[in-house]
């Protein structure tokens, strides 16, 4: 899925071992000092962000009707270039957007909904203090459509054989059940509470539009997805962005998302605070109608929901400490300087203080009949995510804390998966503590049972064949997990502690 800007989806499926932490709580201009309504709202609105999702447009020739230009689509909608806005806004360009609708839309709506566009592209400017420098193209679909074709793009684009291997790594892990189906999973999740999205190849933002006036909540959202249009247009970000996931930098693509996705959840945050209380009011109130709708969402493990939130949360708990230590200049200075691990996201002190990536040597090894599915860094979220079903509430977050480095490599044939990882500790402190995590991880989630000691490591041996083997030495430790245990003793032998 090509530069996807669905919300909280990084990649055309979540990993195994996702990368993202709401755990570190928001702290939001709209937190300071206003009303539990605001709070209220503040904390609901990640909930209508999630159902974006990218696709491609084609543009076909224009015609004039009326002094406003009309564009055809492939799709048959008809686009009306609005008037130029005259709201005050930082000097930038002064088109105005091209507007396109589904065919059959009442006109009347979309010029209402055009006009609405307008000031929300006046206040996005004014809210982040960078201006356009070409007007984003807005179509607007009914909420249906809007349904159908992230459902459609998501369909075309997911590989459901790299979903397999994931599901029987995650269910290994024990993050999933064995009856759980991760690719419907995925596509009910992201067809869910749609409300709209960015396309960063097209720079098309594509939203939901049914009546006359667009609500409170849904102008936010709108919002969020005009800042990505925004920042995007100078700072570049998208194709580096996707770059990051097509390498298979998925702790680093993470950090970075959490950037642009904190960027965007900030400056909506703030532009909810200038709202009146009764919009305000407004929009908290639906946002707890559409949280008690989410019945998707709500019946998905906790571990994916928490990744869903990680960019939005952790995101926007990073931005904030960019703005308070720098201003918005920060914020803009960081897309230079990125953030390079989800665990400086986690710990904004960590990236002030330019803390780096420990040296460690990526994981690489072979395995006959075994093909590479992929190889990265978990990251200190992705080892949190890892270690969420703990039984002991914080478990994961403290043995997490302390990352230096990890690297990781899964393989996998027709029917097995075997996955090896090694990881250095900030000091050999961490590196036992997240020994021990490990080990009740395969004990008591995996349900393994207890292991035995085998060249100075432990190994877990289960009676249907699962297998595991941790071991450490200082700051440094090895954790190899495998549905077979004849591959995963094969994989041990060919990996050794950092």
């Amino acid at each position: 899925m090509e530069s996807c800007w669905l919300v909280g989806l990084r990649c055309p499926e979540i990993r195994a071992a996702t990368r993202h932490n709401p755990g570190d709580g928001v702290r939001s201009p709209a937190m300071r000092g206003q009303n539990n309504l605001l709070r209220v709202a503040a904390v609901l609105l990640g909930i209508a962000l999630f159902g974006s999702a990218c696709t491609d447009a084609a543009d076909d020739p224009t015609t004039t009707i009326d002094g406003a230009t009309t564009t055809s689509t492939d799709t048959g909608a008809e686009s009306t270039t609005a008037p130029p806005s005259t709201s005050e806004a930082p000097t930038g360009t002064t088109m105005p957007p091209s507007v396109s609708a589904s065919p059959g839309m009442d006109q009347a709506v979309v010029d209402r909904l055009t006009e609405q566009i307008i000031e929300l592209i006046a206040a996005t400017e004014q809210v982040r203090g960078l201006p356009f420098l070409t007007q984003p193209n807005v179509a607007i679909l009914t909420p249906d459509e809007l349904a159908a074709r992230v459902r459609t793009d998501l369909e075309d684009e997911i590989d459901s054989d790299e979903l397999a291997v994931d599901t029987r790594l995650m269910q290994l892990l024990g993050l999933l059940d064995p009856q759980d189906d991760l690719e419907s999973m995925l596509v009910d999740l992201y067809t869910e509470q749609v409300a709209g999205f960015y396309d960063g190849d097209t720079g098309e933002l594509v939203i939901a539009g049914e009546a006359a006036d667009l609500t409170p909540l849904i102008k936010s959202v709108i919002v969020h997805e005009l800042v990505h249009a925004l920042t995007d247009q100078h700072f570049l970000f998208n194709d580096d962005f996707q770059a990051m996931f097509d390498e298979e930098r998925y702790d680093e693509g993470a950090a970075f998302q959490a950037l642009i996705e904190g960027d965007a959840t900030y400056f909506q945050l703030l532009y909810v605070e200038q709202l009146s209380l009764d919009e305000q009011f407004a929009l908290a109130t639906e946002a707890m109608a559409q949280m008690s709708a989410t019945s998707i969402l709500d019946s998905v493990p906790g571990w994916v929901q928490n990744d869903l939130a990680f960019p939005y949360d952790s995101g926007q708990f990073f931005v904030q400490s960019l703005v308070d230590s720098g201003g918005i200049a920060a914020v803009d200075n960081a897309y230079t300087a990125r953030p390079i691990s989800t665990e400086v996201v986690m710990h904004p002190k960590r990236y002030e203080s330019g803390e780096q990536v420990l040296e460690i040597e990526a994981v690489d090894v072979e395995l006959d009949g075994y093909e590479i599915h992929e190889g990265s860094s978990h990251g200190e979220w992705g080892i949190r995510l890892l270690l969420s079903e703990a039984d002991v509430p914080g478990t994961a977050a403290q043995a997490a804390n302390g990352w230096g480095a990890d690297s990781y490599q899964v393989l996998h044939d027709a029917d097995d998966v075997v996955m090896a990882m090694t990881y250095k500790g900030d000091t050999e402190d961490d590196a036992f503590e997240l020994t021990d995590a490990f080990i009740a991880h395969a004990t008591e989630t995996m349900g393994m049972g207890e292991g035995e000691g085998s060249g100075g490591g432990l190994v877990f041996a289960a009676e249907d064949g699962r297998y595991a083997f941790i071991d450490r030495i200082g700051d440094g430790l090895v954790f190899v997990v495998a549905t077979d245990a004849a591959a995963g003793e094969a994989v041990r032998s060919q990996i050794r502690v950092p």
